[in-house]
């Protein structure tokens, strides 16, 4: 009788963990360098909307910090250098932006650009 107690609560056990709920913890975002506003320095809120181009998706706030890692073309910047290309950059219609942030304190992780 224990053995099919034990059997049966381990079944119930594994069940459970099946209907674990999924928690998205980073979001990484594509978007156009041309939707991005930054702040003047690392420690205010950048605003962008999760979309290339002109579209009708509303503007997402998040908070840049000292440990955000900005780089464009693959290499990595200082914030001020990175500005300076974004601005550059934006006016590439080639030019894309992924955008890391997480999901629990909306702060950004990382900033990558390309063109």
């Amino acid at each position: 009788m224990t053995v099919r107690a034990l059997f049966i609560a381990t079944l119930l056990m594994f069940s459970h963990l099946a209907f674990a709920q999924i928690v998205t913890v980073i979001n990484a975002v594509e978007t156009a360098p041309a939707n991005i506003i930054l702040p003047g320095d690392t420690e205010g809120m950048m605003t962008f909307r999760p979309c290339d181009g002109d579209c009708d998706e509303d503007y997402i706030r998040v908070r840049l910090s000292a440990n955000t890692k900005f780089s464009v073309n693959g290499k990595n910047k200082k914030f001020a250098d990175f500005r300076r290309d974004l601005a550059t950059i934006k006016r590439d219609a080639r030019s894309y932006a992924l955008v890391s942030y997480e999901t629990e304190t909306n702060t950004v992780t990382s900033i990558q650009i390309a063109n």
